[in-house]
């Protein structure tokens, strides 16, 4: 039985607690389930990627710096330029900017740069068309 409210002349819930049906719902991705194809999904990808067998550690994250700069380039300048924030100011759960922190400062400066800067390669690119 639905009661009066007080303050509103709405009908209060029969319960505590009660689901609306409008109410929203989380999905949660399981670890295992396969990632869409995205920029996200790609850099991550890279990041968590062993290295190869035989390959030193320099070699190993000198070819990750290179495969991110190479998905970096492919964004436009506007995404590279959410990107270059969002990588810049972390927040807490994302789970590409911690994995992008891991990397040593050099890497991460070097990359970081390759982003600020794509609004320059963009018109540099269409003044040469």
């Amino acid at each position: 039985m639905a009661t009066i409210s007080v303050f509103r002349n709405e009908v209060a819930p029969n319960a505590l607690g009660a689901s609306s049906p409008a109410s929203p719902t989380i999905g949660i991705r399981p670890t295992s389930a396969p990632r869409p194809d995205t920029a996200d999904a790609r850099l991550v990808a890279v990041l968590d990627a062993p290295l190869g067998l035989g390959e030193t550690t320099l070699a190993g994250y000198a070819r990750k710096e290179h495969e991110l700069g190479a998905i970096f380039a492919s964004l436009s300048w506007q995404e590279s330029r959410a990107m270059h924030l969002r990588l810049t100011n972390a927040k807490a759960g994302d789970e590409l900017a911690s994995k992008f922190a891991r990397l040593t400062i050099e890497r991460r400066v070097r990359l970081l740069n390759f982003l600020a800067d794509a609004r320059r390669r963009a018109a540099c690119a269409a003044g040469r068309r």
